[in-house]
């Protein structure tokens, strides 16, 4: 979340929909966790139960007010009855008479035992006693991991009633219309709840850390905001070429000397050179700095491009690489490094000396040449200066790749030689603390800042669209719409087929 911005519920759901996967691959693993973990770490528990009815009577009667009366007293021993089953002497006793019909191992796996039998508080936390609403009836209800036992465990319970409870109380009895019958399918657990349970949770869970990720990223996503905030204008949005369907474009430095470069990131370094063309107009000096907050924000790539842009114009450009600590543009135009800038001002080279073509006759580059130990002041000495001033006169852009702000002063020095600095951000990479550690140093050392430059921008679409049919359909073209795309060429042979026909 940026500072000042209002989030809304559409882009809460935004933020989701860019981060669907994840939440797809969060309820996959959840309910895949959840469903191995019901399945082979929890055992089955399986359940049986006994209805028994209260009588305060013996006999039967024609009296309908005395049966009346009767009922009502076997609903008020109700509760009575129920403390008296749970009664640790009651579960002892059934504890007994099941150990003498099952096997010990059987018992055990349900059951906590000690000297050899059932602890009584073991047997009572497997049975539930509970009344029927209106009526002088309870039910029993045993639940183990033997569908045997669990029906043994009513039973018994049933048949040891009528003592206990005439012993405690001596009031009434209890009766059974039937057994407790066996089960064989387990209540628990249940697979199907378990499982979407789980994935639910694990996917909550996943937007939950996406909600909270968000909320403390601090990095530049919107170019509106960032416009806004520091008032400065947008320059140049460059496509994040992994989002392409080019392949062989996801090297770090992507040169438009390639042919295999997205249509639409050409488009967008050509509507940058006149971007900038505007920005830098109203100056007298021709030398434009390119630089960037932090390393790998894309400032070479930006830089390189930019000079062949304007090259491909027409203007005489010449491309410095004055980032003399690690220097890229010898390799993104693949020349030697031999010599360059570094020779230069340090005068052990005359400047023509280090000026090499490239593929673009309109474009010049001076490599860095060899790793200074002294780079910060070689280009705040006067030497800078002279051959900035010469360069001027002979081409009409001199663009410089510099080290990053931030980490270097390098950039600082060559404030009073150029028209001023173009800031490479890296969308989802540079941190609005680093933005503003830049403005500051900038301010200070008195610079212009013509502007921003984005990278790495993430579209998911990069076309245009037609109208047929009443609809819009997508398509990319790659002609810039001196070409037909495909559909129109299809619907012009199926016309011409109905005239021949």
């Amino acid at each position: 979340m940026n500072e000042d911005s209002t989030i809304s519920i559409k882009d809460l759901l935004l933020l989701l929909w860019s981060r669907i996967w994840v939440l797809i691959i969060s309820l996959a693993v959840g309910a895949g966790a959840a469903y191995a973990y019901t399945t082979f770490a929890i055992d089955p528990q399986y359940s049986s139960h006994i209805s028994m009815y209260v009588q305060t009577y013996t006999g039967i009667t024609n009296d309908q007010e005395n049966a009346y009366n009767d009922i009502s007293k076997s609903k008020q021993l109700i509760n009575t009855y129920i403390q008296v089953l749970k009664d640790d002497a009651v579960m002892e006793s059934v504890g007994k008479e099941l150990c003498n019909q099952f096997d010990e191992n059987i018992i055990s796996e349900s059951f906590s035992m000690a000297n050899g039998n059932i602890k009584p508080s073991s047997l009572a936390s497997h049975i539930s006693i509970t009344t029927v609403t209106d009526t002088s009836a309870i039910t029993i209800t045993a639940t183990t991991k033997n569908a045997e036992l669990s029906a043994a465990v009513c039973n018994e319970l049933c048949k040891q009633a009528n003592y206990f409870t005439d012993k405690a109380i001596g009031v009434g009895e209890i009766k059974s219309i039937d057994t407790a019958r066996v089960y064989p399918n387990p209540v628990s657990p249940n697979k199907t709840k378990n499982t979407v349970i789980g994935g639910l949770a694990l996917m909550l869970l996943a937007v939950f850390v996406i909600f909270l990720i968000d909320f403390f990223d601090n990095t530049i996503k919107e170019p509106e905001v960032l416009s806004a905030k520091y008032k400065k204008a947008i320059l140049g949005e460059i496509e994040d070429v992994a989002t392409s369907k080019s392949k062989k474009n996801s090297e770090e430095h992507i040169s438009l000397l390639n042919n295999d470069v997205p249509f639409n990131v050409v488009e967008s370094f050509k509507a940058m050179r006149t971007n900038i063309g505007f920005a830098i107009s109203t100056s007298d000096k021709k030398a434009l700095i390119v630089s960037s907050a932090n390393p790998g924000e894309g400032k070479s790539t930006t830089a390189a491009n930019i000079a062949i842009t304007m090259a491909d114009e027409g203007q005489k450009v010449l491309l410095i690489d004055a980032d003399m600590r690690k220097p890229v543009q010898h390799k993104i135009f693949e020349l030697k490094n031999d010599r360059g800038l570094s020779s230069v001002l340090s005068k052990m080279k005359k400047a023509e000396d280090c000026i090499q073509k490239t593929a673009i006759p309109a474009l010049s580059l001076m490599t860095c040449g060899p790793i200074p130990p002294n780079p910060s002041e070689l280009l705040s000495s006067a030497v800078t200066a002279g051959l900035l001033k010469k360069m001027s006169e002979e081409y009409d852009v001199i663009i410089i790749d510099s080290p990053p702000i931030n980490v270097v002063s390098d950039t600082l020095n060559l404030s009073q030689n150029v028209a001023g600095l173009l800031t490479v951000v890296r969308c989802g990479y540079t941190a609005q603390d680093d933005i503003k550690e830049l403005m500051s140093k900038t301010e200070l050392a008195h610079m212009d800042m013509l502007g921003f430059v984005l990278t790495r921008v993430k579209r998911k679409n990069s076309g245009r669209y037609y109208k047929r049919y009443g609809k819009y359909h997508y398509y990319k073209d790659y002609s810039y719409g001196y070409g037909e795309p495909y559909e129109k060429k299809e619907e012009k042979a199926e016309k011409k087929k109905e005239e021949k026909k």
